[in-house]
């Protein structure tokens, strides 16, 4: 498959949750958007049928893969596995972001197996064409660690994987979103989860908080980005109705390509 000249624009079907996945592609193709993150977070959605048919109503270009309640598939390991597996099976889903397991007891058993890897699409049985990427959480700033942005970007370079840059997720850390993106060097840059953010409060829709959006895409698009950029909300952002729904993101989506340049 040839390689994109351009950004390509998702909508996460994790913006609204709460509506059958294969509803919500059918709103991302009528608003025009090029293809979904599918967020798994169900041990159902397996290769078959009904993935299948949610692909053929918006391509599944991406892939988050689960970030909670991993005992469902057995264990972390076996729940980004099964990401992998379904975007295998998927014929456009060329990505997969992966959320950094997090320090803590909770995390410890999955968190000592991840320090040990070195190479994450071997690992993970990834067809060649599946390309993976660790998205920055919310940081709390210490003085006395290695800078967060640095660590993460060190981890893709040991794990052979890109970068998931999370824009609110910066902007709820108190980092400067512009500064954070002139950071990451193209080579592994993958992907951006866009959406603003207030105070603690994230994925909110772009214009509703302070972040500076308007300059960051175009910051991505001087730097000639052809990686994949989804808008990832919160549901309280839309209506209650399919028109309303519709209306926000061909909005959302003409604000993306518009300071895109697209």
């Amino acid at each position: 498959m040839e390689a994109p000249s351009r950004p390509t624009v998702l909508l996460s079907t994790g913006s609204l949750f709460h509506l059958p996945t294969a509803h919500v592609a059918g709103l991302a193709a009528r608003a025009g958007f090029e293809g979904l993150e599918l967020i798994v977070n169900s041990p159902g959605m397996a290769p078959g049928e009904g993935m299948t048919a949610v692909h053929d109503a918006c391509p599944v270009r991406s892939l988050h893969a689960p970030f909670r309640n991993w005992s469902r598939w057995g264990g972390h390991l076996n729940s980004w596995r099964a990401t992998t597996a379904l975007a295998n099976h998927l014929p456009q889903a060329n990505h997969i972001t992966l959320h950094p397991p997090q320090p803590g007891l909770g995390g410890l058993i999955s968190s000592r197996w991840f320090q040990r890897a070195y190479d994450l699409p071997d690992l993970l049985d990834a067809k060649g064409r599946v390309e993976y990427s660790l998205e920055n959480m919310p940081w709390v700033e210490s003085p006395f660690g290695k800078d967060p942005l640095d660590k993460l970007m060190d981890q893709c370079r040991d794990k052979n994987v890109g970068l998931t840059l999370d824009v609110c997720h910066l902007g709820v850390s108190g980092r400067d979103i512009l500064d954070a993106l002139d950071r990451v060097p193209g080579d592994l840059l993958r992907h951006v989860h866009f959406s603003d953010a207030r105070g603690y409060r994230e994925h909110m829709a772009p214009g509703t908080g302070p972040l500076p959006l308007t300059e960051f895409l175009h910051r991505l698009a001087a730097r000639q980005y052809t990686g994949l950029i989804t808008l990832e909300l919160e549901p309280a952002a839309f209506p209650d109705d399919d028109e309303g729904i519709l209306a926000e993101l061909k909005s959302h989506l003409h604000f993306m390509l518009e300071n895109l340049g697209l």
